[in-house]
């Protein structure tokens, strides 16, 4: 189960960093990606959070300050902004933004 999450999440960031490129030729390939969704678990670094239509990222936290993150919970509503590297992955996240009122 776990392998099929991870292949799918893959794919899935993939589609996300296809949507995002720039289409002119030697244009940098780190374009920002931005989405909202809830937060499935969290531990240490790591972040899997799971978009309205039900797909799931794992997000790499360890480029943003702990304080944005350090208080969400399962199911907390947020926002990611961050960067698909070149492993397509993961998002590594430079931002995490709860939309919890």
């Amino acid at each position: 189960m776990r392998r099929w999450c991870d292949v799918r999440a893959g794919i899935l960031v993939g589609l996300i960093l296809l949507s995002v490129l720039s289409p002119a030729p030697g244009a940098a390939a780190a374009e920002p990606v931005y989405f909202q969704g809830r937060v499935l678990w969290i531990a240490g670094e790591t972040l899997v959070v799971a978009t309205d239509d039900d797909q799931s990222f794992r997000i790499d936290l360890s480029r943003v300050a702990q304080d944005e993150y350090q208080r969400l919970r399962s199911n907390d509503r947020v926002a990611v902004t961050g960067t698909i590297p070149p492993e397509h992955d993961r998002v590594v996240a430079t931002s995490i933004e709860s939309l919890e009122p």
